[in-house]
């Protein structure tokens, strides 16, 4: 599943948000337990897939390294 599309009748983008199995999956491609997976995707989830600064996430795959590399794995 693509993570963004542009619509070509608007050319608007289009977020596609990944499902928990995607981020469980992506996780545990990279050994880092399950329950931060969860951790991950229900936070972002609660926040509407938004930056602190309210700017929709287009991308979540970097923002997900970014929160393993936090863990220290």
């Amino acid at each position: 599943m693509e993570t963004v599309r542009i619509n070509p009748h608007t050319e608007n983008i289009v977020n596609f948000y990944p499902t928990i199995g995607q981020v469980r999956s992506f996780f545990c491609e990279r050994n880092v337990p399950l329950e931060e997976a969860e951790l991950f995707f229900y936070f972002h989830e609660s926040i509407g897939w938004r930056t602190d600064r309210g700017t929709p996430i287009l991308d979540w795959k970097p923002l997900a390294k970014k929160w393993i590399g936090n863990l220290g794995y």
